[in-house]
């Protein structure tokens, strides 16, 4: 097999600190990294070249953003069956028009659904050693999540219209606990909903009172419920075997959207309303901390009857909104069997992490993924398909593995 080498010359600095050292190394490496790409590529060529990859054509000119910054070279362009190609790229599997190499567009990917996206392309441009402009990083960034949208789109038709479910070794988890909340972002035509789904498999104790999910995954969207619904199930599935667990819990408020959501596509064998949304919404309507108190006992005790009459006589004396006291009574008519399911959980053994009475990971998470990246200040104008690309970005990210598993080999 062949080698590649290349001497590397480091100019002595004026006055040798550390900083100035490293900048000097630095430089002479990044240089002597763009010597052996192109030694490489020089190389590669000419055994495609001889393989008979076409009839040569003319030479021509390619800029490339690397590792090591900006590469010019010129490579073959052959013909071969009657069509036009680049052996050099397609040994290389990077399309004629690209810009950037896979790690290149991978950092940027990483960056920008971190960071915005000026400062994301401030940072890349440090770590490859060449000016980055923030409009090229968006527009990587902007394919990359199109692309991933792309794949999890095929997986959701692959299922709910074809009928094929991903495929699944050995025996399901012992339980999955599922959760899904929205948050409002500015958008230029207005607010829109993102509505997120998260889901877990486990906790690990970090130390005493604190304990981290195992086997988290995300997945967020500015679409409809239902198309929500459908990818949520499909991703939860691919990641836990959703479908072969012994006990899939969902956790929510049960307000809007998430009243159906668990029913429609998540089929969870168990359902916990959130206590403190339902604290808070019996104290909204109640407007009175002894009624609200009350309130509460009646529920706790499955009491609705008292409930009820203790609404309606509240309406009836004008202390409470007529439409806020009924809708309060539906919504608790509703999940009033869910307010306890998670002492049966315990009770059959599993954790308070794995079976809880709220939805604080949901309430963390859409403040993670969501809050942390789609609305500091002046973030007001963004599109529903921007969003949704580096949303697809950010969700996948919060799992290393399964970034690892999506880009590859341009992980390193």
């Amino acid at each position: 097999m062949p080698e590649l080498s290349v001497t590397v010359r480091v100019p002595w600095p004026k006055h040798p600190t550390l900083a100035s050292l490293e900048r000097a190394i630095f430089s002479a490496l990044m240089e002597a990294g763009r010597q052996l790409l192109l030694q490489a590529f020089g190389e590669l060529e000419d055994r495609l070249l001889q393989a008979g990859a076409g009839a040569r054509q003319r030479r021509r000119r390619r800029y490339l953003l690397t590792r090591f910054g900006e590469l010019r070279f010129s490579r073959w362009q052959t013909r071969r069956e009657g069509r036009y190609r680049y052996p050099l790229d397609e040994a290389l599997g990077i399309c004629s028009g690209d810009p950037c190499s896979p790690w290149v567009r991978q950092m940027a990917a990483h960056l920008a659904q971190a960071h915005p996206f000026r400062q994301a392309a401030a940072l890349l441009g440090r770590m490859i050693g060449c000016f980055v402009d923030h409009r090229r990083l968006w527009g990587w960034a902007q394919t990359s999540g199109r692309r991933l949208r792309g794949a999890w789109e095929r997986k959701r038709a692959s299922l709910f219209r074809d009928g094929e479910l991903p495929a699944g070794e050995g025996p399901g988890p012992r339980i999955v606990s599922t959760s899904a909340d929205g948050t409002f972002i500015h958008s230029r035509d207005g607010p829109i909903e993102v509505k997120l789904g998260m889901w877990w498999t486990g906790a690990r104790a970090e130390r005493p009172g604190r304990h981290l999910l195992q086997g988290k995954g995300f997945y967020a969207t500015t679409g409809d419920a239902e198309a929500f619904g459908q990818t949520f199930y499909v991703l939860a599935e691919e990641a836990t075997g959703l479908s072969r667990a012994q006990e899939v819990l969902f956790v929510a408020d049960g307000a809007g959207w998430l009243a159906d959501l668990p029913g429609d596509w998540i089929s969870p064998t168990a359902y916990q309303l959130d206590h403190f949304h339902g604290k808070l919404r019996i104290r909204e309507v109640a407007k009175d901390p002894e009624r609200a108190a009350r309130w509460w006992a009646f529920v706790a005790e499955h009491n609705l009857g008292a409930l009820g009459r203790s609404i309606r006589s509240g309406i009836a004396s004008g202390r409470i909104e007529a439409e806020a006291g009924e809708n309060l009574l539906a919504y608790l008519r509703r999940g009033v069997g869910a307010l306890h399911t998670y002492l049966r959980l315990r009770e059959a053994g599993h954790s308070p992490q794995m079976a809880p009475r709220g939805s604080g990971a949901i309430e963390h998470a859409v403040d993670l993924v969501v809050a942390r990246r789609f609305k500091r200040q002046g973030m007001r104008s963004w599109s529903r398909e921007g969003a949704d690309n580096l949303l697809a970005l950010r969700t996948l990210a919060m799992d290393p593995q399964a970034w690892r598993a999506w880009w590859g080999d341009a992980v390193w």
